[in-house]
């Protein structure tokens, strides 16, 4: 096998018994993850995802367009299948999302163990990406589902280009674009590949560039957010503000993650594991770079593919280290790991529970199929949003043309006055939804 692969230094059966022992440490640790409930964007995704057909996913898929409204339908077919299969039942969304993280923590270690990384060096990369808290929310909400897929087909497709499939490398490199945008840097991974452990082939990169130019220049010509969270701010300010945010989500400590490339020459004396280091640290870099110029929509989340190169990165660290400096690396970094885990924990079932009373007022509400022309929110469940409140309804109502408005907002009054109005009325002292009607004929 090329690169060094030794299948012998492990057996299948060894593998097997450790793979099925780190499931069961992620799930035990993340077990109260299927105590929560949908967030805002999520129950938006299910107000309309539901009502697509396979062909639409198909079709969304296969187009080399630049999808404007921003439909990512490999991720998106996440939301249709579980809903179909399940409805609301929230711990099934969660079930599949572990699903996918275990299988990434898999790909990792098959991709690791083909750059010719020792079977100890990457079960500790494994640990590390497989259980990190600044990924909580790619392992406790289901809206993340498109970065640990997007991670699914880009690591799959590194595989098989290591294993000199290209054909099949391009298709998951295509689905994992499918899956997020971010996808569209691994051409850039690739090559780095080529240059540290290929045969520096480089017609076979061909389709791989020409795809992702074609989609980064669509992408920029085409994006219709001109100035708004979602717009590309290609400027210092930006950068020192996206910059510091992910580097304090490396070790979880503020700053500290900006000394990942000089502790990178702690394994220059290792040749394989220099080169397994500095390839890892460039895929980690080439994954965030995108991210680092959206200043706006700055997320611990959307550290889950880069941290896949990270831990790749960790493979040629924990070669180099003494077993007595890795082991305490990992005391020191296990309780702050544990403390996050245990902070956003209590703050995200919180919430969660107020949205779950929120949708349960409404779903029985909806249920007794009162007429109601439109609807006018006051308050809502912590950190929700207008567009959570509008989702929830279409689903319930399954309509897609309802009219919500805010009960400051300069049509609500009217509403009231003019047509038959469902106040959704949240005391979040209470914790409690109140729903009544108001205007004509509502007495």
């Amino acid at each position: 096998m090329p690169l060094g692969y030794d299948s012998r230094s492990m057996s299948k059966r060894a593998g097997l018994i450790l793979f099925v022992a780190f499931a069961a440490l992620f799930l035990t640790v993340n077990r109260d993850a299927y105590r929560g409930y949908f967030q805002d964007d999520e129950i938006d995704n299910l107000s309309w995802a539901p009502y697509l057909g396979p062909l639409d996913f198909l079709q969304g898929a296969a187009t080399p367009r630049f999808q404007a409204n921003n439909f990512r339908p490999v991720g998106h077919y996440y939301f249709h299948a579980v809903e179909e299969l399940a409805g609301l039942d929230f711990p099934v969304y969660v079930a599949v999302l572990h699903a996918f993280h275990l299988l990434n923590v898999w790909l990792l270690w098959l991709l690791a163990r083909r750059l010719g990384a020792t079977a100890f060096a990457t079960a500790a990369a494994c640990l590390f990406f497989g259980l990190h808290m600044a990924l909580f929310d790619n392992f406790w909400k289901p809206m993340y589902v498109f970065d640990v897929l997007c991670a699914t087909f880009c690591l799959l497709s590194l595989w098989c280009y290591a294993s000199e499939r290209w054909v099949l490398s391009f298709a998951a490199f295509w689905l994992a674009y499918k899956s997020k945008e971010l996808a569209v840097m691994l051409p850039v991974v690739l090559l780095a590949f080529e240059i540290w452990f290929g045969k520096r082939r480089w017609k076979p990169l061909a389709p791989f560039f020409l795809t992702s130019l074609s989609f980064g220049v669509q992408g920029i010509l085409g994006n219709p957010n001109r100035d708004n969270d979602y717009t590309f701010r290609f400027t210092a300010a930006a950068l020192a503000t996206t910059s510091v945010f992910y580097a304090g989500r490396v070790f979880l400590i503020p700053y500290l993650g900006f000394v990942l490339p000089a502790i990178a020459f702690l394994a220059r004396g290792h040749m394989s594991s220099a080169r397994r280091t500095w390839f890892g640290l460039a895929a980690m870099g080439s994954f965030l770079f995108p991210v680092l110029f959206l200043p706006g929509r700055v997320f611990s989340g959307y550290c889950y593919l880069p941290f896949a190169g990270l831990a790749i990165a960790i493979t040629g660290l924990a070669e180099a280290a003494s077993p007595a400096a890795l082991g305490l690396f990992l005391a020191l970094w296990l309780p702050m790991d544990i403390h996050e885990l245990r902070l956003r924990r209590r703050d995200t079932l919180a919430n969660d529970d107020e949205v779950r009373t929120w949708m349960s007022a409404v779903g029985r509400f909806a249920a007794g199929k009162q007429r109601v022309d439109a609807f006018v929110f006051s308050g809502t469940p912590a950190g929700f949003h207008q567009w959570g409140i509008e989702g929830t309804l279409k689903y319930f109502y399954e309509r897609n043309d309802l009219t919500v408005k805010p009960i400051g907002g300069p049509d609500a009054a009217a509403l009231i006055a003019t047509r038959r109005v469902a106040m959704l009325n949240w005391d979040a002292a209470r914790k409690r939804l109140d729903i009544v009607m108001r205007g004509p004929g509502s007495y």
